[in-house]
């Protein structure tokens, strides 16, 4: 089951690229009405759209990421992300009571004193520097671009849900049917 994984962590989705590169919040030309936004994503069809967009049938059982605004840059759920990329060692931000991570880097704040304090690609000042590496998923797509190995940290792939579930079965639950020895 190991090796499974390995080598499942070891690829990068093909849409993180095209995701990472799309402009998001600009108006819907198919759906002019006022403040109407393309705050979504669509990873099958490798899309942008607006809330109208994606109430058709076409997008019915598509997965769908909604991309908020958090000091003028493109950010997303990390809980959503979480689902279809490892978002191990990125930065999260504090966002209208939602915990994010941003698309590309955020602004930098103020001159940069220690380099162990920052992100490892761009540099900018994590708030967290023990806990994270990277502050914006595109930093952790570059770090996993120049890796040295397939078994060297960052992975971006994660799990499919049936080896999930192998995985987890392995693992002793907390409750449950209990495991214990025989009385003799």
């Amino acid at each position: 089951v190991e090796e499974e994984v390995t080598e499942k962590r070891n690829e990068k989705p093909e849409w993180v690229e095209a995701f990472l590169q799309r402009t998001f919040f600009d108006g819907c030309t198919l759906h002019p009405i006022r403040r109407n936004e393309k705050n979504r994503y669509c990873i099958n069809c490798d899309s942008s759209a607006c809330q109208y967009c994606l109430s058709s049938t076409t997008h019915r059982h598509h997965k769908i990421l909604k991309i908020y605004r958090h000091v003028y840059k493109d950010v997303v759920s990390l809980v959503a992300m979480e689902k279809y990329i490892d978002c191990a060692d990125i930065q999260p931000y504090k966002c209208n009571k939602r915990l994010v991570i941003a698309l590309n880097p955020l602004p930098h704040c103020g001159p940069i004193l220690n380099t162990e304090t920052s992100c490892d690609i761009c540099k900018r000042r994590l708030a967290e520097p023990d806990l994270y590496r990277y502050c914006s998923i595109s930093c952790k797509v570059i770090a996993f671009e120049r890796k040295s190995s397939d078994l060297a940290p960052p992975f971006l792939s994660i799990m499919s849900p049936k080896k999930a579930l192998k995985v987890e079965q392995l693992k002793h639950k907390r409750k449950g049917k209990p495991r214990r020895a025989p009385f003799f």
